[in-house]
């Protein structure tokens, strides 16, 4: 185990075991205070969300995580403090995206995320790569998000113009059933910003991996 809670965690909680240790895995490599979201985590160790929620609640208690209730924009995935959209609400009051402007609807949820604790953060660094992820000269870091879009986009083909996606295509296949593709928006204009992938709009439109994209997107899948 890379953090020693997660070793107690194992001991105390047998029925987490393979969870905790591949959550530990992950977590390895986490070295900033970006938000941690369970769904996110759980697909990409292919484990169960609530698990991944209970193994992120035991290492909160712990001092590894921090738990935050956040509310998140549905347009753009912005997340922003559930307390100040409780207050807007309380005093009858928009409470817009900070990123795109979308106004909350007062009826909006609030959601739990996990970050890094500031002692966990500055961790000093494995001093060498792991064997089967190699650092790439001039890679950016990616975001879970912006990660399973990648994968899925590379599990549907989507490696040209000819065979590109829809965006309610790769979500559903990044994010699973029901995923809304307007959830993406931000991540999609995000790949393409950094050219690993290419766009189409209109009705015919789509989305389809670059040279790079799918390079990235193979190392990602042999993880």
């Amino acid at each position: 185990m890379y953090f020693p809670e997660s070793d107690i965690i194992v001991r105390e909680h047998q029925d987490l075991q393979r969870v905790a240790t591949l959550v530990d895995e992950r977590l390895s490599e986490v070295f900033s205070t970006a938000p941690l979201r369970p769904s996110d985590f759980a697909y990409l160790i292919g484990s169960d969300a609530n698990q991944v929620a209970s193994v992120f609640d035991l290492l909160a208690k712990k001092g590894v995580l921090q738990r935050t209730e956040m509310v998140e924009c549905v347009r753009c995935e912005t997340l922003m403090p559930s307390t100040a959209f409780h207050q807007a609400v309380e005093d009858e009051d928009d409470f817009e995206c900070s990123h795109c402007g979308r106004v909350f609807s007062k009826l909006s949820t609030p959601i739990t995320v996990y970050r890094m604790t500031a002692r966990a953060a500055s961790r000093p660094k494995p001093k060498a790569p792991e064997v089967d992820r190699p650092a790439t000269s001039g890679e950016e870091p990616l975001g879970d998000r912006a990660q399973l879009v990648l994968i899925a986009m590379l599990d549907l083909g989507a490696i040209d113009s000819d065979t590109r996606r829809s965006t309610e295509e790769i979500a559903v296949k990044a994010l699973g059933p029901g995923a809304d593709a307007n959830s993406l928006k931000a991540v999609i204009s995000d790949l393409s910003t950094r050219h690993l992938i290419e766009t189409k709009q209109g009705r015919t439109g789509g989305c389809w991996l670059s040279k790079i994209g799918q390079s990235r997107a193979m190392k990602l899948g042999d993880r």
